[in-house]
């Protein structure tokens, strides 16, 4: 009888296990919908060459007085924001491009100086007439996008909105980038890329899209200095911070909660400064985990600002 009792415990152990697991997978795991993230056919891929002769590519689409201009982060590739160009091509001109070495974009060897990044911003700019625009920056793209202000003004610029990376503000976050990543093997780069690929999302996106991803992230592969060249930065963290309070244009900080202590102190001290905590399945890439919600809060905002 005692025997008989264990055995049915067990059995009521192990199914309220599996039906524990079963409800743990339906929290955290959320598919995203491939025809979200597959480009719309007015997007355009195109591409400039800029002054010294790198060629980098783009993508473009909508039509409006209005553009809005994405910059996305560390070896990532313009396609990262299709759900954004999708959405927000019917009501405004969109422009995605992806970066030197990223993406499409020619791969550069040379010195990956932050003012030859925000030169290409400014020449991109300049190629596609682009003169009443919003500029969003994520991750990576936050730092390039407060260096391009820094050095070339808000002529032109209606807002800037900054997705999930430091502002220099409050205390400085912990790093999570491999402290002797400059000295990887190709193998070790490619588990590690590969690694990094997967962490940026909560949701599972479409394997489609997760291959662009992984392909852009894996291009500088067989030089990883190159690709780690690229994050460093010649400023102190007081550099953006300042950037931002200068900038007197309405701002939108769209983060992860480990950016909050930045947020709340950029929200009081920034006149026209606004933030968001995206906190409920939303990794680092929160404008596709939640693409619907971003959207949707991001047109509210352009249409307080603009």
């Amino acid at each position: 009888m005692q025997l008989s009792i264990i055995i049915l415990d067990c059995k009521k152990y192990l199914f309220l296990t599996f039906v524990s697991l079963i409800l743990l997978l339906e929290i955290n795991v959320h598919p995203i919908h491939a025809q979200n993230l597959t480009l719309a056919s007015d997007i355009q891929e195109k591409s400039f060459t800029t002054s010294d002769n790198i060629k980098l590519q783009y993508l473009i689409g909508g039509s409006g007085e209005k553009t809005l201009f994405f910059i996305p982060g560390w070896l990532m590739p313009a396609e990262i924001f299709n759900a954004q160009l999708n959405y927000f091509s019917k009501d405004y001109r969109v422009i995605s491009f992806s970066p030197r070495s990223q993406g499409k974009s020619q791969i550069y060897l040379g010195a990956n100086l932050a003012e030859l990044r925000a030169r290409d911003i400014k020449e991109l700019l300049a190629k596609t007439q682009t003169n009443n625009f919003t500029l969003i920056g994520w991750s990576l793209g936050v730092m390039e996008a407060l260096d391009y202000v820094h050095r070339y003004g808000i002529q032109g610029l209606n807002s800037l909105v900054l997705i999930d990376n430091s502002i220099g503000e409050g205390s400085p976050p912990k790093a999570t980038i491999a402290g002797n990543s400059g000295k990887m093997t190709t193998e070790k780069f490619t588990q590690y890329a590969k690694g990094f690929v997967n962490a940026i999302f909560k949701s599972t996106p479409p394997p489609s899209f997760i291959k662009t991803v992984e392909n852009s992230a894996l291009r500088l592969s067989q030089t990883p200095e190159s690709a780690f060249a690229i994050l460093r930065k010649p400023y102190a963290r007081e550099y953006y911070r300042d950037t931002v309070y200068s900038t007197q244009v309405p701002i939108w900080y769209a983060i992860t909660p480990r950016y909050s202590e930045q947020a709340l102190l950029m929200s009081e001290k920034h006149p026209q400064g606004e933030f968001k905590i995206y906190d409920k399945n939303a990794g680092h890439a929160l404008f596709v985990d939640q693409a619907d919600e971003f959207n949707t809060d991001l047109e509210n905002f352009l249409r307080k600002s603009n």
